[in-house]
């Protein structure tokens, strides 16, 4: 918790300057509203950190065949998902799997994915996501994905299926760490100077992970669970007369 002097809490809702943070608050709110009724609001999230445009976006998609017969159905649905690969790749998208860490979906390991029971005993489904590459607004990357999940041939009696539900995705949040710190450096050490040249500050926090949220319909605000103190400086100790 940030205090001065030690006691008195102290809320520091200051934006940084630097274009990276983009700490430009919500615009103007209605007054008998709450902050937790803003769209992309997250508890306990800091103030500063580094709001970007995310790497890409994913949209599900499902693959279903009702044959009877399960061999059979099992190669409607295999044949249908190695058609999607040719075609994401030869259309600039990928086949990925995944609930936290987003992996390819490939010739080489797409048996691996589980044919899971869809509603009926004769009925199998397998579910994994489109990625593309977020350009423009994410209303224009939501229609390419869509556009390109309608163009899927199924097999046999199998159909590809999407709820258009979407994500945003960001290669390797790790990466941006040391601009984050320097980002809560810069902010501790600009409230630090508003109280004075006899203040100072202290930084506890920067050693967590990076965590990631989404911040807009196409950004994402990467952040290190930090806090810091204001606090005065020490003075400095007499020399005995």
């Amino acid at each position: 918790m940030r205090r001065l002097f030690g006691i008195i809490p102290l809320l520091a809702v200051l934006a940084a300057s630097s274009a990276d943070a983009q700490v430009t608050g919500i615009g103007e709110v209605l007054v008998n509203a709450s902050r937790n009724d803003a769209r992309f609001w997250q508890k306990d999230r800091p103030v500063i950190g580094l709001r970007r445009q995310a790497d890409g976006m994913v949209m599900n998609l499902t693959i279903v065949s009702d044959t009877r017969d399960a061999a059979t159905r099992r190669k409607e649905i295999d044949t249908a998902l190695l058609a999607a690969i040719d075609r994401a790749a030869a259309s600039s998208f990928q086949l990925v799997t995944g609930t936290v860490q987003l992996e390819p979906v490939t010739k080489a390991n797409y048996t691996s994915l589980p044919q899971l029971p869809a509603g009926r005993i004769d009925t199998s489904k397998v579910e994994l996501m489109v990625r593309g590459k977020l350009e423009g607004s994410s209303r224009a990357t939501q229609d390419r994905l869509t556009a390109f999940i309608r163009s899927l041939k199924g097999n046999g009696r199998a159909t590809v299926e999407t709820t258009t539900a979407t994500s945003l995705s960001v290669d390797n949040p790790d990466q941006h760490r040391e601009k984050i710190l320097a980002l809560v450096a810069e902010d501790a050490r600009r409230t630090a100077a508003i109280f004075g040249p006899d203040f100072t500050f202290s930084v506890s926090g920067v050693d967590g992970q990076v965590s990631w949220t989404q911040a807009s319909p196409t950004d994402v605000f990467l952040y290190i669970p930090y806090r810091y103190a204001i606090t005065p400086r020490l003075s400095e100790a007499r020399s005995p007369q």
